[in-house]
C-alpha cells in the first residue's frame, strides 16, 4: 500500500477510535440506560463491559441516544410513535 494512501487512512482510524474514546463513557454512564431500561440500574462492572462495543459503534448509537432522549423518546411519545405506525400499516 502507497504511503500517500496509508497515512490518510491510519489518520482517519486513529480519529474514529479517538472520537469513540470520547462518546464511550458518557455513554455508558448515561446513554444505555436511555436505550434499555434494564442497563439503567447497570453495575460499574457492565458499564466496563459495554465500553469497548460503544467505542466501536459510536455512529450507531449516537444516532440511537439521539432518538431515545428526543421528542418521542418518553413513553407517551413511544405510544403515539407505534399508533401512528400502526395506523399507516396495511
Amino acid at each position: 500500500m502507497p504511503l500517500a494512501v496509508a497515512e490518510p487512512l491510519a489518520f482517519a482510524l486513529q480519529l474514529y477510535a479517538g472520537v469513540g474514546a470520547l462518546f464511550a463513557v458518557p455513554f455508558a454512564w448515561r446513554g444505555a440506560g436511555a436505550l434499555d431500561p434494564a442497563a439503567h440500574t447497570g453495575s460499574w462492572g457492565f458499564r466496563l463491559l459495554i465500553l469497548p462495543g460503544a467505542a466501536a459503534l459510536w455512529p450507531v448509537l449516537l444516532v440511537l441516544w439521539a432518538r431515545a432522549s428526543g421528542p418521542r423518546g418518553t413513553e407517551a411519545g413511544r405510544r403515539r410513535a407505534t399508533s401512528e405506525a400502526a395506523a399507516r400499516a396495511p
